[in-house]
């Protein structure tokens, strides 16, 4: 049985769901889903296991490790549930995987992960080239790639969605190293950042598709055009089989004023449970009406097709 993990607090229960449903409306084979959070009550667990139906088997783990709370993250906002992603390869829940998909609660996922689990994976991780951040030596945000020895030009991988192995990923005690440096450094994008200064762009490249981002739509902003080839790009944009609604000037599709073109694909899944209530952010709003004002979130015309995105049941 495939394993998928994902992190998400009490404050994430309607996202969660929404991506449990997806699993269940687009697998082929049963799942085990694993879910880090802290939080939930009786009541949102059973929400997630109606939304995740028969098909996918929900284990909610309340994740203890110290490491969790003591890392140096003082300006960018981020929770503690954001360095869940880097404790999954040691859960005892997960003894004798062999390999899992992680993935954040924020997606939607359109095609069965199949591929995923039987592809041959050459990495301890397996994972798709940031739209935005495409190189570790990016400037758009500070990270210590000189400092920890890191070929500025070597890829930089999103966490959103990643294939691990947990031997070498274990066995390479990448856990252990990602922390180590969330202690020594205040990183804008934590456990994604800190891995990929422990990687240094050694990861398996996974197709655009599995984790089609919004900077992916953004024609000024993505910058993954320097190590993606526009075919590969266009298949993400016209046929993703995930679709990631991470943080961006689209804003997200359970929050008042998002633009992003695939917010009615997520929307309707959150209406068949029932979830999803649209929350208002007036410092998100201001930003994306300005970004939109200047052109900065000007779209790859080729987005227009997320519009009519729905999962194939």
């Amino acid at each position: 049985m495939g394993v998928v993990v994902t992190a998400a607090d009490q404050n994430y229960v309607a996202q969660v769901c929404v991506m449990a449903h997806s699993l269940a409306k687009s697998q082929v084979q049963r799942l085990r889903l694993l879910v880090l959070g802290t939080g939930w009550n009786a009541a949102s667990l059973a929400d997630l296991r109606r939304a995740a139906g028969e098909s996918i088997d929900v284990t909610l783990v309340a994740p203890d490790d110290p490491r969790t709370q003591n890392f140096s993250n003082s300006g960018y906002g981020f929770p503690p549930a954001a360095t869940y992603s880097v404790l999954a390869a040691g859960l005892e829940d997960l003894e004798g995987v062999e390999r899992f998909v992680y993935m954040d609660a924020d997606v939607l996922v359109m095609e069965d992960l199949e591929p995923l689990f039987r592809m041959t994976l050459d990495q301890p991780v397996g994972a798709v080239v940031d739209a935005h951040v495409s190189l570790n030596g990016m400037p758009s945000m500070w990270r210590p790639w000189r400092e920890e020895l890191v070929d500025p030009l070597s890829p930089y991988l999103n966490t959103g969605v990643m294939v691990i192995d947990r031997e070498r990923w274990m066995s390479a005690g990448i856990t252990e190293r990602v922390f180590d440096l969330l202690g020594r450094y205040d990183l804008p994008c934590v456990d994604q950042d800190a891995l990929n200064l422990v990687l240094g762009g050694s990861f398996h490249r996974l197709a655009p598709r599995w984790n089609l981002m919004p900077y992916h739509l953004m024609r000024l902003l993505r910058t993954s055009d320097l190590v993606e080839r526009d075919l590969d790009i266009a298949e993400a944009i016209t046929r993703p089989a995930v679709v990631h609604y991470h943080r961006s000037f689209l804003g997200k599709p359970w929050q008042i004023g998002c633009t992003h073109p695939a917010r009615a694909a997520w929307r309707e899944v959150a209406a068949e449970l029932g979830v999803g209530r649209r929350s208002l952010s007036v410092r998100d709003v201001v930003r994306n009406f300005g970004a939109s004002r200047v052109g900065m979130s000007v779209l790859d015309s080729r987005a227009a097709q997320l519009e009519s995105l729905r999962i194939a049941d």
